[in-house]
């Protein structure tokens, strides 16, 4: 919570990239997703670096739960489930095990599923078996699959295989689809990354809200274009939220343009974690407001505190069906809250003391 606030962070993925999960033919991928850390990573703080053995393990559940509620004033946060991105052999976070570690903290955490087979009714049938079995708030969508190191795109307004996807999603009772954008994944083609595919099924699915992760790194314009024309598309800020501390004048252009096309109300918090720590990424943006030279010159509303309030956590409490009172009241007194009042740890203290606390 900050200032009274809940804070919900959108995006966070535990990375399963131990050594026995690593595709030994993608080292480049690999150290590239690794570079990614690094680059989001404030060098006047590198207490949240990870190292290079610490980035490439399987990343404990219960190290990205301290760095939300205990090291960082997070109240809520929403695991996405990710597929093979090529430079794994599997998963690269496990629905199972992701709802796994939900169901251990129902109050803290809520799942969003994934999908990892461009065989249509492969997919649709595992979203199936997600829904029935964990119980999810979301679908969590990659445009690429890769098999035999080779990446194959795909597109959101495809008839035969995102469409039929999409309508079993609505059918399930799911109304949150994020969708990885802007950030390219190789070997895939940088095509498949773009915006250009998201008009028809933000007109063809008026119920389903769609969340363009990391939205604003790339295609500025056309995300701001979007947004101001459907409601229904909210843009998920993991990637470009660490700018405000590594790229400060960036961010507040990013921002700007968005407040400017479509105001706060479709705007989300999100860290990424474990590809960026939170807690830096929150003090920076506690009490934020946008350069007045760019307010000027651009004609950027300026931030308001209500403004950082629904960025931060209204907007994803409404996505979510959830009231602020209720998550505070379920989280007020918990393991983690009890836990935070003894003072900040340092970052990432359950991975670096070598022992794994046992909560709840």
């Amino acid at each position: 919570m900050i200032d009274g606030a809940v804070v919900v962070d959108a995006v966070v993925h535990p990375y399963n990239l131990a050594p026995a999960n690593q595709n030994p033919k993608a080292r480049d991928q690999l150290e590239a997703v690794y570079g990614a850390h690094v680059l989001a990573t404030d060098q006047n703080r590198p207490e949240y670096l990870l190292t290079h053995d610490e980035f490439f393990s399987d990343f404990p559940f219960e190290a990205i739960a301290d760095s939300l509620f205990v090291e960082s004033p997070v109240d809520l946060a929403v695991i996405h489930a990710l597929p093979n991105l090529g430079f794994a052999r599997g998963h690269v976070t496990a629905p199972e095990r992701a709802a796994a570690f939900r169901d251990r903290y129902p109050d803290r955490f809520r799942l969003f599923a994934t999908v990892d087979t461009p065989i249509t009714d492969a997919a649709i049938t595992q979203l199936e078996q997600q829904v029935t079995q964990f119980g999810v708030d979301g679908l969590k969508l990659y445009p690429a699959f890769f098999y035999d190191d080779v990446g194959r795109g795909w597109r959101l307004d495809d008839a035969d295989y995102a469409t039929p996807l999409l309508e079993a999603a609505r059918d399930l009772g799911i109304r949150n689809v994020a969708v990885h954008k802007a950030l390219w994944l190789p070997p895939a083609p940088r095509s498949a990354f773009s915006l250009d595919d998201l008009n028809l099924p933000l007109e063809r699915f008026p119920d389903i809200n769609f969340h363009v992760v990391h939205a604003g790194a790339a295609f500025l314009e056309e995300t701001a274009t979007l947004l101001r024309r459907h409601r229904n598309l909210y843009a998920t800020l993991e990637s470009v939220f660490a700018y405000v501390v590594v790229r400060p004048l960036v961010f507040a252009r990013i921002l700007g343009t968005l407040l400017r096309a479509c105001g706060a109300d479709q705007l989300l918090f999100g860290s990424g974690s474990n590809l960026s720590h939170p807690a830096p990424l929150l003090a920076a943006f506690d009490g934020y407001e946008l350069p007045d030279d760019l307010v000027a010159e651009h004609g950027y509303p300026q931030l308001t505190a209500e403004d950082r309030r629904r960025i931060l956590g209204g907007n994803a409490l409404r996505l979510l069906g959830l009231e602020a009172a209720t998550v505070t009241s379920r989280v007020a007194d918990d393991e983690f809250a009890r836990e935070r009042l003894r003072g900040v740890a340092r970052p990432w203290g359950q991975l670096r003391t070598g022992t794994t606390a046992v909560r709840g």
